[in-house]
């Protein structure tokens, strides 16, 4: 059996012993990442999605507007992201639990296609 007292102190210790440290993502010095749909900076590229097609990064919030005009919403309707990648175009619904529904999943972001930029963020140590 476990001491859990040990694991609380040991843990403690870690933290401890981790300091100020930052811990935020960062990328190598000499890339800097611009969205591809606005041409503007990228600053935090962990909240950035990779396009489907070339795998290159887009603020979160150019492709939300991007699908947002893309496609044909009804009244009411809302296009919300769904993780993974994945968008949904949203409908209200009082009757169901959870109080809408998913009409349309679009799944954005091609995983084979990630962009080298996705795979060199790293954490500081």
């Amino acid at each position: 059996m476990r001491n859990m007292s040990n694991d609380k102190k040991n843990f403690r210790r870690e933290q401890k012993n981790r300091g100020n440290r930052d811990f935020g993502i960062i990328l190598p010095e000499d890339q800097e990442l611009n969205c591809i749909i606005c041409g503007k900076p990228i600053a935090d590229a962990a909240s950035s999605m990779a396009m489907p097609d070339s795998g290159e990064p887009a603020h979160f919030d150019c492709v939300l507007k991007q699908i947002s005009e893309s496609e044909t919403l009804a009244e009411g309707d809302t296009v919300a992201y769904l993780g993974g990648g994945a968008f949904g175009i949203i409908q209200k619904e009082t009757g169901s639990p959870a109080g809408f529904r998913i009409k349309k999943k679009i799944d954005f972001e091609n995983k084979e296609k990630i962009g080298v930029w996705r795979k060199k963020l790293s954490y500081k140590l």
